[in-house]
């Protein structure tokens, strides 16, 4: 597969159809942990072109974008041809390029309305100093690595800016003519994301919910009412009847195999969970802080290996398989 061979050559892959009317185009994320995002670029029965996840917004991206619609839709030129936008999540390598596309092209930007509402309430919010601090301490934070961490805190989603047209909701079907595209509504990565089902070409877009080779992180998409372990857990059991279909992720490469490859990402949060609660049930006296138990749990990076965002995530995780474990117990395997 192009995708996988571009992968072990440390390339970009170039653009890809995946269906005689769908093609996949890798976007680049410059500094990102990954090296790229993929848009999804399906072309209508009259000629249009719908985009999901148009990806990291940079001027080499944009011209990639470009080139890419002049071969799906020949004859055209420039973002014209863009008759509708679909973001999977609120993170801008996902749809950081989609106030461009809206802007140059008129098309109208679907989103799930509470990644809308994620959105508003960030792009009208300043951090709180403060408060940030103030959640820091009653983590258990040592208060000479508490600066190294402030500015990290409520960063999600980097203060991107957007105009959503259209909420989207579980059930939803998107108006992309010659396509009858689901949205499910599968909440964990973000409190908004959804996948993208396509019954008759057995496909399944699944953004940032399960990829190939790494696993999500969880509660990325700001403070929420609802624990994002539980939510992601619940949410992995919905694409169970689609193991058939072919998958289409945000990173890595299309595959097949979707509920082993579903339930090893449920495990593997999972078994963070078991891990705290064993931390937890081992606690003599009172309960350890947020800080103690992240550093008797296991990392990839290794405990003094974290610093800056991937420590504060590291502690976020933790919060939030705590309170799982808490509400819920220990996870059985």
């Amino acid at each position: 597969m192009q995708q996988v061979d571009a992968i072990g050559r440390g390339e970009l892959p170039s653009l890809e159809q995946v269906r005689d009317d769908v093609w996949a185009l890798a976007q680049a994320m410059p500094g990102g942990h990954l090296a790229y995002s993929f848009t999804y670029l399906l072309r209508e029965r009259d000629g249009g072109v719908h985009v999901v996840d148009p990806g990291w917004d940079s001027d080499v991206n944009w011209n990639r974008l470009v080139a890419a619609l002049a071969v799906v839709a020949p004859g055209t030129t420039g973002a014209d041809v863009v008759t509708g936008i679909t973001g999977t999540h609120l993170h801008p390598d996902h749809v950081g390029m989609a106030a461009r596309l809206r802007r140059e092209s008129g098309a109208e930007l679907g989103m799930h309305a509470v990644e809308r509402r994620a959105l508003e309430k960030h792009s009208h919010r300043l951090l709180d100093l403060d408060e940030a601090l103030g959640r820091l301490e009653a983590w258990g934070v040592p208060e000479q690595r508490r600066h190294e961490l402030v500015q990290y805190v409520d960063r999600s989603p980097e203060g991107l800016v957007l105009a959503v047209d259209h909420e989207l909701s579980d059930g939803d079907v998107l108006p992309v003519p010659g396509f009858g595209i689901t949205v499910v509504s599968t909440p964990g990565h973000t409190a908004g994301h959804i996948c993208l089902r396509d019954d008759d070409r057995r496909l399944i877009l699944t953004g940032d919910h399960v990829l190939p080779t790494v696993f999500p992180g969880l509660g990325l998409g700001g403070v929420t009412s609802s624990n994002p372990l539980a939510d992601y857990v619940a949410s992995i059991d919905l694409l169970h009847p689609f193991d058939g279909y072919e998958v289409l992720p945000g990173h890595g490469y299309r595959f097949s195999g979707l509920a082993d490859r579903a339930a090893e990402c449920a495990d593997h949060q999972l078994k963070r969970a078991r891990e705290v609660a064993v931390i937890l049930g081992d606690a003599v006296s009172e309960q350890p802080t947020v800080w103690e138990l992240a550093s008797r749990m296991t990392w990839t990076a290794g405990w003094d290996g974290l610093h800056g965002f991937q420590l504060l995530s590291a502690l976020s995780q933790t919060e939030m398989h705590r309170d799982f474990v808490h509400t819920n117990g220990a996870p059985a395997r």
